[in-house]
């Protein structure tokens, strides 16, 4: 499957899921819960991002692996369920742009 294909997928997937969380009341609050863990965590990626010297060397692999290791240690500080922690990890991983845009 080529990458457009995959991320055709990909991106149907993930919308049908954000318009399932937006539709019931338990969705809705879901999704808050998500986006309150993700905004706690984004800055303190950014600022380990930021503060590293391999910061210009970095490309979006290795930013959603330092994501993902910082998200396991913040779901079992929190008792994240699974599928919490990896949403956080996909709307965490989707500031890569936001992150590279600061390097200007």
């Amino acid at each position: 499957m080529g990458k457009f294909k995959s991320g055709l997928l990909f991106g149907g997937l993930l919308g049908a899921g954000l318009m399932w969380l937006s539709v019931t009341k338990k969705g809705k609050e879901v999704r808050e819960q998500i986006l309150d863990h993700a905004a706690v965590i984004f800055p303190k990626v950014k600022a380990q991002v930021l503060a590293s010297d391999q910061y210009k060397k970095l490309n979006k692999n290795q930013y959603v692996k330092l994501v993902k290791e910082y998200v396991d240690k913040y779901a079992i500080e929190n008792g994240l369920a699974e599928s919490v922690k990896n949403m956080v990890v996909k709307v965490v991983a989707a500031q890569w742009g936001k992150l590279k845009e600061l390097s200007g």
